[in-house]
């Protein structure tokens, strides 16, 4: 019989609120060091698929919730021809909700949001990669940090752990504020726009801030974000950015599925706000808000409030619906934007040797237009902006910012070509 999957908790709310304008597919890749060979990528991703089986699955409909079920259909790589992070058509990808492309020396995986989170797919592109070298013949060694082809699926590779750490705990009702919403003239592409930097010199500035590199980017952004747009008005909104945190570190877990919260840092910038106060700040929320209390918070929040909407006799349209009001008005409108930190890759220095950087592309929504992703391997730090809106402004000050206060070298470049 066919293996079939509970959406997990935060899939759940990826699968209801996405539409054309909102994706859920996120984007890993790695630039190697030589041009791709698709024949060897293909048998590393057939064998990847058959040891990681909850990424080789379709979506069911069912009358309460949709589920996933086991795939057998063969996921074929294919020459990039797309925009970052574009919708997941079944048709392309024979039902699966991933795709693998290749563009030159890009190896790049897209995952629906559904499916997995950053972590999860880290741990895919990295099997991936090693598997695709191993066909290659390329002198990599094995390390434990990469997950074996030859084990059998782990059961705890595809828990959901939301559930296992839920607790009855009441806190205090904290209510999120608003924040100020990025908008722009809308185009029907994304636009990735990566900056490439040293990851140790990024790594001593936030050092001589005394904060994390989280934190410092966090904080370059919000003054990016005032400095364009929110200077002139009147009324001046707190800015507030959107941090997703792996819950893995702190509630222990193997999971290759959903697994993390968000922490929202922000603040009301004034024309006398100095980037010293906005980096002292972000560092006191970030440190804060990502203490185990306040995450364990989240994962109650987010299960009870599944579980409230779970009252069986609710039918599925009318639970997604529910699903959607409450990302719109809540989620979405809490925020400027996302910024993703996947941090520093830990790869065997056989296997580092071949790529040149990594890419993480966050998808861009109709609310927050503009995301960002980090990911670091060896010294090369990417930072990337998705974008659906004509405006660059925010994304050139950010880049600016960076080379000219704290005198980094940053190579630019984008997939625009209008």
């Amino acid at each position: 019989m066919d293996e079939w999957y509970k959406l997990d908790n935060a899939g759940k709310m990826f699968h209801a609120v996405s539409e054309q304008t909102n994706s859920s597919v996120f984007r890993i890749a790695a630039v190697m060091k030589k041009i791709v060979q698709p024949d060897k990528l293909q048998q590393a991703l057939d064998d990847v698929l058959k040891r990681l089986p909850m990424f080789a699955v379709k979506l069911r409909k069912g009358v309460f919730w949709d589920f996933l079920v086991e795939n057998n259909e063969k996921l074929f790589v294919q020459p990039e021809s797309q925009y970052p992070c574009a919708p997941i058509d079944p048709l392309e990808t024979n039902g699966f909700l991933l795709r693998v492309t290749y563009y030159k020396k890009r190896i790049a995986v897209e995952f629906f949001h559904s499916v997995t989170d950053g972590t999860g797919a880290l741990e895919f592109i990295k099997a991936l990669i090693f598997y695709y070298l191993s066909y290659l013949e390329e002198d990599v060694a094995y390390e434990s940090a990469l997950i074996d082809i030859h084990n059998q699926p782990s059961y705890y590779e595809r828990d959901d752990s939301y559930q296992n750490y839920v607790t009855d705990e009441k806190t205090e009702k904290f209510k999120e504020t608003s924040s100020y919403q990025i908008r722009g003239i809308p185009i029907d592409q994304t636009i990735a726009v990566h900056g490439k930097m040293s990851a140790e010199k990024v790594h001593q500035l936030a050092k001589e801030h005394g904060t994390t590199i989280t934190a410092f980017v966090t904080a370059i952004l919000i003054a990016a974000i005032y400095k364009e747009r929110l200077q002139y008005r009147a009324y001046k909104e707190e800015i507030k950015i959107a941090v997703p945190v792996n819950l893995r570190s702190l509630f222990p877990s193997n999971t290759l599925r959903n697994f993390f919260g968000v922490v929202n840092i922000g603040m009301s910038v004034t024309e006398t706000t100095t980037l010293e106060e906005i980096i002292t700040e972000t560092s006191k929320q970030l440190r804060k808000k990502v203490q185990k209390e306040n995450l364990q918070q989240s994962i109650n929040d987010r299960v009870k409030w599944q579980m409230r909407l779970a009252a069986r006799f609710i039918p599925l349209p009318l639970k997604y619906r529910a699903i959607r009001y409450g990302y719109r008005s809540f989620s979405e409108r809490t925020k400027a934007m996302t910024l993703t930190n996947m941090g520093k890759v830990r790869l065997p220095d056989s296997m580092e040797s071949h790529i040149s950087h990594m890419e993480m592309v966050m998808y861009p929504t109709k609310k927050s237009p503009i995301n960002g992703g980090m990911i670091a391997v060896g010294d090369e730090l990417v930072i990337t902006f998705a974008r659906m809106i004509q405006e660059a402004d925010i994304i050139r000050t950010f880049f600016r910012e960076l080379s000219k206060t704290y005198n980094l070298e940053i190579e630019v470049y984008s997939n625009d070509s209008r």
